[in-house]
Parts: structure tokens; sequence; C-alpha cells
């Protein structure tokens, strides 16, 4: 199972080659004129046939009809309960940093509205899902279930 992101929202795949096409569809992005590019290495590709060899943990950037940003320096990297997480954007909310940590982060996003998100580095508490959650590079996020614990 190959573990990627693209415009770091996170899907998998059973097999590798995929093609451009098919990545882009994941992401919901229609594959006419788009431009899909590897973070790591700057690969491009604009043929929605050409076949991309993923590897595991694989970070993509794409767009649809026209490149995508430089992703070099526009990187934010933070973690949610131990969980590396990359993003470009900042504020993001509470609800979006949750949903994308989602349950690698053991979050489960069906109770979202019963977590709330402590920012070690600063010592910020957000408690609101709509709170919008400034992120630097480096932050260490721990979002804690605050709702009823199910006894066995």
């Amino acid at each position: 199972m190959y573990r990627f992101t693209i415009n770091d929202r996170r899907f998998t795949s059973p097999r590798s080659p995929v093609t451009v096409a098919w990545l882009l569809e994941q992401a919901g992005i229609d594959s006419t004129g788009a431009v899909l590019v590897r973070v790591e290495t700057g690969e491009k590709w604009t043929d929605p046939a050409a076949e991309v060899d993923l590897r595991d943990g694989d970070a993509f950037g794409a767009r649809p009809g026209q490149a995508p940003p430089d992703p070099v320096g526009t990187r934010i990297r933070y973690t949610v309960n131990g969980e590396r997480q990359v993003t470009a954007k900042t504020p993001l909310t509470l609800e979006e940093i949750l949903r994308r940590a989602g349950s690698e982060a053991a979050i489960d996003t069906s109770e979202l509205e019963s977590y709330y998100l402590d920012n070690v580095r600063t010592g910020a508490r957000y408690e609101n899902l709509g709170d919008e959650v400034p992120i630097a590079d480096g932050d260490q996020f721990v979002a804690l279930h605050a709702g009823r614990t199910p006894v066995a």
C-alpha cells in the first residue's frame, strides 16, 4: 500500500505506477490542463496519461489548468499527537487540523466537537471547531478528547 498526499490531503493506492489522471481524480481535480508536481523533487507532469511511480510518503501539489506554486519555502511542518503534518496554508481552523490528522493521530473524526487542541510550543488552547489556529514551522500540537470515554 502506497501512502501519499496531494495538496496536503492523504490518499492511498494499492498499486504503482498510476496515471496522472488517476492521481488528479483522487484530489477532485480535472486533469485537462492540470499540472502535478512531486514536492520533494520538483518533477512535473502535464500529460494525464503519463504514469507516475509512487513512493510511500510522496507529497504532490496539483492545480487545475496552471502550474502549482513552487513548494520550496512554503511548506510548514508540524505534528498532531506526534504525527507529522505539512501545509502551505496558515491559519487553519481547528476542524481542518483535526480532519487532516485523522485516525493516524488517534482522532475520531465522527466526534470532532469533543476535541480541543493545545500548542505545546506556545501554550495556546483551541476549543471551537471554527477557531483559526496559526501554525508555525515546527509547531507541536496535542489533540485531546474531552468527551465521554466508553467503558469495556
